[in-house]
């Protein structure tokens, strides 16, 4: 039979087990600093994420002369 994890004993980023230094946020708890971090920054409030991708540059190309 399968043990399942109570919420506590998980961390709520990465879904690893709490270490012996778990990171309390409000309700939600992480294994780690790191996952506490990347949680805290991966989406903000209007759903954006804060990694930077440049848009795609399209160049105008001219219709073939005909001649």
């Amino acid at each position: 039979m399968t043990e399942k994890k109570i919420p506590e004993e998980v961390c709520a980023y990465c879904g690893e087990e709490l270490g012996e230094n778990p990171i309390q946020r409000g309700t939600v708890v992480y294994c780690s600093q790191g996952c506490a971090f990347e949680a805290g920054r991966s989406v903000d409030c209007g759903g954006r994420t804060d990694t930077v991708s440049a848009p795609p540059i399209v160049e105008r190309v001219s219709p073939p002369s005909q001649e």
